[in-house]
């Protein structure tokens, strides 16, 4: 069949899946974008309690799709400085300054990036949105895909991109396996505070016994927490009142920034790791959650998600400027091996930390709490590791480098 319903259908309306979409909108393939749910609402008078720390090669990437300035209009929170530490008090400080920028990175919200990403999407004729479609099947032949709603409806293609999340359905249909997954025992805690001791563009986190807490600023002067718990202890927290709970978190965070008051409800979810086997399969290829699940410690998941929209277009853009069918083999390859060399070490990483942080064992957490001791005096390390974490240094997209 030589000229299938779309060129490309991207199932998952989340942000990978929709920056890959605003990468490809001036390529002039048919593109769908598939979401299960409803859009979401970008409301100005109340905050996402679900936030997302952008660094600065995803900034870039956003930029030069046009969605940053939209993002920029709404509101986001830049921060200059990181500030870790542990239960023993051993700690480490990142500056902007010490790599010559003036921020690390931008506090976003979930709602925020994904309205000003959809915004995007609308003004392009050649990129189709259809919610409240959820999949049920996904039929790869040799030079078609198709796919199948509950609708039910049925739609062709050349490429699948499966963006639909740790619970990917196109991952399953397509029969991509998983590598490697765990669950870590824990849950996030996420919510919105004020605190009585207030810095400006600050983000902090403290590796507990139990988990990491991490307190992210926004634009008003609030923060977001993200508190990562032993499922017994998150259960705990969950269950108390208001104003135990703020007295637990003042506590936790060794009164840093003093008292706290709760803006929002508590939300949390359970936290896990995940990885895949491959990141494509006949005509089908993962980005984003699809393919990787990471601990959110270090707010990496979001980044990684951005860098594989990027990268899959940065392969796909010749066949694309060429109008011919957008699967190739070798361009998947290449996308899967790049993404992997990346993505698989940064997983592995995070695991590591939130292991050694959380290990009963006094000796090794005294002896990572003084690796970040160690290593706050090290001038060029330092900068290495900001320059990895905010997406400046490695193999990364052209798209993604700042000009």
């Amino acid at each position: 069949m030589n000229n299938p319903d779309y060129d490309i259908i991207v199932v998952g309306g989340g942000i990978a899946g929709l920056a890959f979409a605003c990468a490809m909108k001036d390529s002039g393939l048919r593109i769908l974008v598939l979401e299960a749910g409803e859009s979401p609402v970008y409301d100005p008078d109340s905050y996402d309690i679900r936030v997302n720390s952008i660094n600065l090669g995803s900034q870039a990437f956003l930029d030069a799709l046009g969605v940053w300035e939209k993002i920029a209009a709404k509101r986001a929170a830049s921060f200059h400085e990181i500030r870790v530490w542990d239960s023993n008090g051993s700690s480490i400080e990142f500056r902007a300054e010490d790599i010559g920028e003036s921020e690390l990175g931008y506090i976003v919200e979930n709602n925020v990036l994904t309205v000003s990403l959809l915004e995007t999407i609308e003004q392009k004729s050649n990129i189709q949105l259809m919610t409240g479609e959820k999949l049920c099947s996904v039929e790869c032949e040799s030079d078609i895909v198709w796919i199948a709603t509950e609708q039910p409806s049925r739609s062709s293609c050349y490429l699948v991109v499966g963006a639909d999340g740790g619970d990917s359905m196109v991952r399953q249909l397509a029969g991509i396996q998983i590598a490697n997954q765990k669950s870590y025992g824990q849950r996030g805690i996420v919510a919105q505070v004020q605190a009585t001791e207030s810095t400006n563009g600050v983000s902090y986190q403290k590796f507990l016994p139990t988990g990491p807490l991490a307190f992210l600023p926004l634009p008003d002067g609030s923060f977001s927490i993200v508190w990562s718990c032993v499922t017994e202890r998150a259960l705990e927290l969950e269950a108390m009142e208001e104003e135990a709970f703020e007295r637990e978190l003042a506590q936790a965070f060794d009164f840093r920034l003093g008292e706290f008051r709760m803006l929002s409800h508590r939300a949390s979810f359970d936290l896990r790791k995940l990885r895949t086997d491959s990141y494509f399969k006949d005509r089908a290829v993962l980005i984003g959650d699809a393919a990787h699940v990471i601990h959110p410690l270090a707010g990496m998941g979001a980044n990684l998600g951005l860098m594989d929209a990027a990268a899959l277009f940065e392969v796909m853009k010749p066949f694309a400027e060429k109008g011919s069918d957008p699967w190739n083999y070798q361009c998947l390859r290449r996308y899967e091996r790049w993404r992997k060399s990346v993505n698989s070490p940064t997983i592995s990483l995070m695991d590591g930390f939130d292991w050694g942080f959380r290990n009963s064992s006094e000796q090794l957490r005294s002896l990572l709490g003084l690796g970040l001791s160690l290593t706050n005096q090290t001038r060029i390390a330092k900068e290495a590791i900001i320059r990895l974490a905010c997406g400046l240094a490695g193999d990364i997209p052209d798209i993604s480098r700042r000009a």
